[in-house]
């Protein structure tokens, strides 16, 4: 029941403009996704470049597969740093904790010894 009448070419370019931005759309979100979910579980990189190697073994390095396994590289590389700063301000930060309780501990041991009656 549909009409196969012919488009106007103005239509017919803006159709196919249309669709072109969506695939780019579409990939865009794809590529966000996939960097949300590898900040998240930082190896996921690490597979991801293991499987763009076994690719270039067997189809050979393109110019897009050496550009996304140097991105996955430096996104690694990026939140092995992120997490090593962070592992050691954490770590930093029971030293202080550790060492106020210690000098409040200190503190209440002075108050008994000077509380108690010689």
């Amino acid at each position: 029941m549909g009409k196969n009448k012919p488009q106007h070419p103005t239509d017919a370019y803006r159709k196919e403009q249309k669709k072109k931005e969506l695939k780019r759309n579409k990939q865009q979100r794809a590529l966000v996704k996939e960097v949300e979910d590898i900040k998240k579980e930082p190896e996921m990189a690490l597979e991801k470049i293991k499987e763009l190697e076994e690719k270039e073994r067997m189809h050979g390095q393109t110019e897009r597969s050496k550009a996304r396994k140097a991105e996955l590289q430096l996104l690694y590389k990026g939140l092995m740093k992120k997490q090593k700063r962070e592992q050691e301000e954490q770590e930093r930060l029971r030293l202080i904790e550790a060492d106020r309780q210690k000098k409040l501990y200190e503190q209440h041991q002075q108050q008994q010894q000077q509380q108690q009656p010689d």
